[in-house]
C-alpha cells in the first residue's frame, strides 16, 4: 500500500479494513486529504494495473511528539471502500508484547536501498530479527515504550528512507499461517547500520486508540481478541490437562 501526494510518493500504509489504512503520523503532518492518494495493486508501480483510491479524512495521533517521534501512528480514511480479495487482505494486528513469541518478521516499502540513491520502483521486503527492548534503549536512549526496534545484528537489513509508514509483520509460533503487523516504520540512525536498529511505532500499545477513532469516525474497526497463545500454550490449556491427570484413575 502506497501514500501519494501531490502526485509523489509519502509513504507506505497497509490494509486495516476495507475503509482504513494504517501508516505513520510523521507522513500526514501538515497534508492535506484533497492532495493524498493510495495505490495499490501490483508490486511494480511502473504497471498500469494500479488502482487509486481517494482519502476522506486523515487523523495524526493527538499526541504524537516530532521530536521524539513518540506516538507516531496515523490512519487514513478512505472516500470508498476498496474490493478485498487474495491480494488485498487486511492486516491482523495483536495484543502480545512479548517478542519471544514471535518469529519470521518481515519489513516492506519502496524506499530507498543505498542511501542517497532514488526511490526504488519495485516492493522490497528484508527479513528482520526483533530486539529486546532494553537493549534497543541502550543503544539509542531515545526510544520510548511505545516503539519496538528490529534489524540485523551485522546491519545491512533495515528500512530505509521512503519506507515510513509501512508494516513490519511477523508470524505468532505455533500458528504460521498468520501475519500480523506489529510495527509501523518510524525512524533510525542511518539505514542498515551494524548495532543501530530501525525503530518502529509498537502497534499493541494503540489498538484501543485505532478502536475508539475509527468508531467516532462512523467507520468501526474491531480487532479480534487475541489472548497471543496457541492451544498447547495456553495456560488455561496447561490448568485443564493437570486437573484431567489428577482425575485419571492410575
Amino acid at each position: 500500500m502506497r501514500i501519494f501526494d501531490h502526485g509523489k510518493h509519502l509513504c507506505g500504509g497497509s490494509i486495516l479494513s476495507e475503509w482504513w489504512i494504517l501508516t505513520a503520523s510523521h507522513c500526514l503532518i501538515n497534508k492535506n486529504k484533497s492532495t493524498l492518494e493510495i495505490t495499490h495493486g501490483d508490486r511494480s508501480l511502473n504497471t498500469r494495473n494500479l488502482t487509486k483510491m481517494k482519502v476522506d479524512k486523515l487523523i495524526v495521533h493527538p499526541h504524537f511528539d516530532s521530536w521524539h517521534m513518540d506516538n507516531d501512528i496515523g490512519l487514513l480514511l478512505l472516500e470508498s471502500p476498496f474490493h478485498l480479495d487474495v491480494k488485498r487482505v487486511p492486516i491482523c494486528l495483536s495484543k502480545v508484547t512479548d517478542i519471544r513469541r514471535w518469529r519470521n518478521c518481515w519489513v516492506s516499502g519502496w524506499g530507498i536501498t543505498i542511501p542517497m540513491l532514488r526511490m526504488y520502483p519495485v516492493l522490497q521486503k528484508v527479513d528482520i530479527q526483533l530486539i529486546k527492548w532494553k537493549k534497543c534503549f541502550h543503544a539509542m536512549p531515545s526510544v520510548t515504550k511505545n516503539m519496538l526496534c528490529a534489524g540485523s545484528p551485522q546491519g545491512g537489513k533495515d528500512a530505509c528512507q521512503g519506507d515510513s509508514g509501512g508494516p513490519l509483520v511477523c508470524q505468532k509460533k505455533g500458528n504460521e499461517n498468520i501475519w500480523y503487523q506489529l510495527g509501523i516504520v518510524s525512524w533510525g540512525v542511518g539505514c542498515g547500520k551494524k548495532n543501530l536498529p530501525g525503530v518502529y511505532t509498537k502497534v499493541s500499545n494503540y489498538l484501543s486508540w485505532i478502536n475508539m477513532v475509527t468508531t467516532a469516525s462512523g467507520r468501526p474497526y474491531a480487532s479480534e481478541p487475541d489472548s497471543g497463545y496457541s492451544l498447547r500454550l495456553s495456560p488455561w490449556t496447561i490448568l485443564l490437562l493437570y486437573f484431567v491427570m489428577i482425575l485419571l484413575p492410575p
